[in-house]
């Protein structure tokens, strides 16, 4: 009979960029091989003088994945249509941020005879670290975005009136009902199962989230009941509503597998890095007659945009800090109080190499970070 040293927990839904390793053997005799496969998946393991399998899911799955981290939604936010915020992985929204597969382990003998075992398991693009591990069942409403300090069914984020947001959840039904503990009201959402994606703005203002569910000024605490009945496992949303502000606006692929936004001061600062591309010889000539030596083949120039953040809260640090890591990285160059699509973000790298995430001796915590943009267009021969 084939047997798992730890029993595989076919709720959990994994994460697909730590360490997923399976160990499994045969209680009846020693086995020649055994086979793992399923959909894209054909793997033949060979077992240890012991007789047992072993491999990390990890390499495959982010292989069968495919994540790129692109967000090249287009949304079309109809209010009072509730499902108009919502955007599912028919529309695109997955971008390999979610694979389930049916998954068979079968160990081979020498008399052609067989034992298996198969499982429905579950991965999305996401990452945990070893000290503040929380595990994700993939039978409850899980919100994409960072946790709120010390807690296990809590998030807290930030949303600015007059810019694009959305925040992911990822659930396993059709149906959601968002409740706001803070006003008493509610909104009800059909949904698509596995990851959806719900836009509070595309940057206007009179076509926005609070159409079909008010939100308050300041904080808001938005239950989601999973088919629209409280439950004890239910997961909050804690949402701070901001006014408008000038400032750099970005958005960012975080480690929970959704996206996260934020808006930097307005003290952004820029430089141009040029260099020269090369030169040709033209010291062809006497001096007399000669009007240079050398001519320039182009130049290469760049932008690096210094930002900051100062005074951040515990919540607001948790969430700028996954920045950091990020895949992925998007300044906003779209107009505030406009419609706004996803042509309206240019991607950046961080540039930062050293940031400090929290400093024992200061409740507050200040960022400083400088983001490279694309290379310029510039004339060149």
């Amino acid at each position: 009979m084939i047997q798992f040293v730890n029993t595989i927990d076919y709720n959990k839904l994994r994460p697909a960029f730590n360490n997923d390793i399976i160990e499994f053997y045969s209680t009846t005799e020693q086995p020649t091989y055994a086979g793992i496969t399923g959909q894209g998946l054909n793997l033949i393991l060979y077992p240890n003088p012991n007789g047992y399998f072993r491999i990390n899911m990890k390499e495959y799955v982010k292989g069968l994945m495919n994540a790129k981290f692109n967000d090249n939604l287009e949304t079309s936010l109809q209010s009072p249509n509730p499902e108009s915020f919502v955007y599912t992985s028919e529309d695109g929204t997955d971008n390999g941020v979610y694979l389930g597969l049916r998954v068979t382990f079968t160990i081979n003998f020498e008399d052609d005879t067989t034992e298996s075992a198969t499982y429905d398991l579950a991965w999305i693009a996401a990452v945990q670290q070893i000290e503040d591990y929380k595990p994700m069942s993939k039978l409850e409403v899980n919100i994409l975005s960072p946790f709120k300090k010390e807690t296990a069914n809590k998030h807290y984020i930030k949303y600015w009136q007059g810019y694009p947001f959305d925040v992911s959840i990822y659930y396993d039904s059709l149906y959601l009902k968002f409740k706001n503990n803070t006003n008493l009201l509610s909104a009800d959402f059909e949904v698509d199962i596995y990851i959806n994606r719900f836009f509070f703005s595309d940057g206007r203002t009179d076509e926005t989230i609070e159409d079909v569910l008010p939100m308050s000024d300041g904080f808001n605490e938005i239950r989601i009941l999973q088919e629209g009945v409280e439950d004890e496992d239910d997961k909050f949303l804690i949402v701070e509503k901001v006014p408008y502000d000038c400032g750099i606006y970005l958005k960012w692929f975080n480690p929970m597998g959704g996206y996260s936004y934020w808006l930097f001061e307005n003290t952004a600062e820029i430089e141009r890095s040029v260099k020269e591309t090369g030169s040709i010889n033209t010291d062809f000539y006497n001096i007399e007659n000669s009007r240079g030596n050398e001519v320039v083949t182009g130049k290469e120039s760049r932008d690096e945009v210094k930002v900051s953040y100062q005074l951040a809260t515990e919540d607001e640090r948790d969430i700028i800090k996954t920045i950091i890591d990020s895949p992925k990285i998007y300044l906003f160059t779209g107009k505030p109080y406009s419609q706004n699509s996803y042509k309206n973000w240019t991607e950046v790298t961080l540039k930062t190499s050293r940031v400090t995430v929290k400093n024992p001796k200061e409740t507050l915590t200040n960022f400083l970070l400088e983001f490279e943009l694309p290379k310029r267009y510039t004339q060149t021969l």
